[in-house]
């Protein structure tokens, strides 16, 4: 690759090096975007029950899905496992509700361009049957998610959700930080990590401080 100075003309058929470096920084910015988006539509999936669409989103060599403490459930099998078998089993009533909310995402792509992971922060408003007894509750956790490029599109290779609280409108999280807990059978393996407030616990992050490196 040669250099262009600034007034030279590149050899025929080459780009100058800047435009090169532009179009990888371009290429990263869309990738982004695009697992911002599929992290999104995965929540926005999820508060409608439409558990086919969220499987989709996953690679079909997909590693992993856990959220708080339902367990692990491995590969794309374990995806379907539980989302459509196990959550999507269950049938609401028209007033049950879910609005996730996602922010403060962070998003690494690796330098080839083919897998990157990210990081969310969650807050949920639910509306739903607990004992019979229709309830508000608040939840809280974090996403340390896994990506993968295939044939031009991004999709989910790892999810893992980690709750900080799990409680009541009425209620708080200082007072009652976890309502119960969410146990399912049919999962693989038990969950890797599950350490509610007031632990302490912060789910690691996937990414190197920009300044120190640690």
């Amino acid at each position: 690759m040669n250099v262009v100075h600034q007034g030279d003309h590149p050899p025929k058929g080459e780009l100058p090096v800047n435009i090169i470096e532009l179009e990888k920084q371009v290429i990263l910015m869309e990738d982004i975007q695009e697992i911002e988006n599929l992290q999104k539509r995965y929540g926005y999936y999820f508060e409608i029950g439409n558990y086919q669409g969220v499987v989709d989103l996953f690679s079909e060599d997909a590693e992993s899905v856990e959220i708080e403490s339902c367990g692990l459930f491995l590969g794309k099998a374990g995806v379907k496992k539980m989302y459509v078998d196990t959550i999507g089993s269950n049938k609401y009533e028209s007033w049950v509700r879910f609005c996730i909310q996602m922010m403060g995402g962070v998003v690494y792509v690796d330098p080839i361009g083919k897998t990157a992971k990210g990081r969310w922060q969650t807050w949920l408003c639910e509306a739903m049957p607990v004992g019979g007894v229709p309830r508000q509750q608040w939840l809280h956790g974090y996403y340390e998610n896994e990506f993968v490029k295939e044939h031009g599109k991004w999709l989910f290779k790892k999810l893992h959700w980690n709750v900080t609280f799990y409680t009541s409108f009425e209620a708080g999280w200082v007072r009652i930080p976890l309502l119960g807990l969410l146990t399912m059978k049919m999962a693989d393996a038990p969950p890797t990590a599950f350490h509610p407030y007031p632990s302490g616990y912060h789910v690691p992050y996937h990414y190197k401080h920009p300044i120190t490196g640690e």
